[in-house]
């Protein structure tokens, strides 16, 4: 699978300009990665970011393992119940290179938090819209609860990093209920989803979290 192709998706979703390419970005060994970055690697998935004034050294480092499990044939994404995992990590991992590139083109500073609750809504959209399933497509509600109510957090997070987590989980489910609820995932009415999906992904956390909690 190609990254590009994930952030293309995202970039059209969006409706966001970028002139930078995942791929110029991606490392799989790390042996690769800038000495400044490597010590930051935690997991599977990771995007390394050092910046040293104005300037900002950036990598997204995935496992060779979670790209050779997510190659499939033919121009939609096969998800299953063998890829389903690595195909999140891939979409994580992207959907923070996304915010973090185009929030600092308008040289915009931006929180963890934020990155994590983007990508936590990031995979229920692309998983509920855009992908093409191998087996039958997961109702919303069933997708919700496999991302935002059946976690597991990986073993030897801070309780700073757990507790981040954890709060963008709770947010980016309560946002996704929203969307649900809604009904703005229902077929026809794609120009009223895109447009609130816009509209939240330019707002900062402060009023991110305002639109979550308060969302009519």
């Amino acid at each position: 699978m190609e990254l590009l192709h994930l952030q293309n998706r995202l970039q059209n979703i969006y409706e966001l300009e970028m002139n930078h390419c995942i791929d110029d970005y991606l490392i799989t060994d790390m042996k690769m990665a800038d000495t400044r970055l490597q010590a930051a690697v935690k997991s599977r998935e990771s995007l390394l970011v050092c910046q040293e004034n104005d300037d900002l050294f950036l990598s997204l480092y995935l496992q060779q393992e979670i790209l050779e499990n997510l190659k499939f044939n033919g121009p939609g994404i096969h998800i299953h119940k063998g890829n389903i995992n690595d195909f999140c990590l891939a979409l994580e991992g992207t959907s923070h290179f996304v915010y973090l590139i185009w929030n600092a083109s308008f040289q915009r500073s931006v929180t963890r938090l934020e990155m994590e609750i983007q990508a936590e809504i990031d995979k229920f959209i692309i998983l509920a819209k855009y992908t093409c399933q191998r087996y039958v497509r997961p109702a919303s509600a069933q997708l919700r609860s496999i991302l935002f109510e059946s976690v597991k957090y990986r073993a030897g997070l801070s309780d700073q990093e757990c507790r981040r987590y954890r709060d963008a989980n709770f947010f980016a489910g309560k946002y996704c209920r929203f969307l649900d609820s809604g009904n703005f995932l229902r077929d026809g009415l794609e120009r009223e989803l895109l447009k609130e999906l816009r509209r939240f992904y330019r707002l900062n956390l402060k009023d991110k979290l305002r639109r979550i909690n308060y969302p009519h």
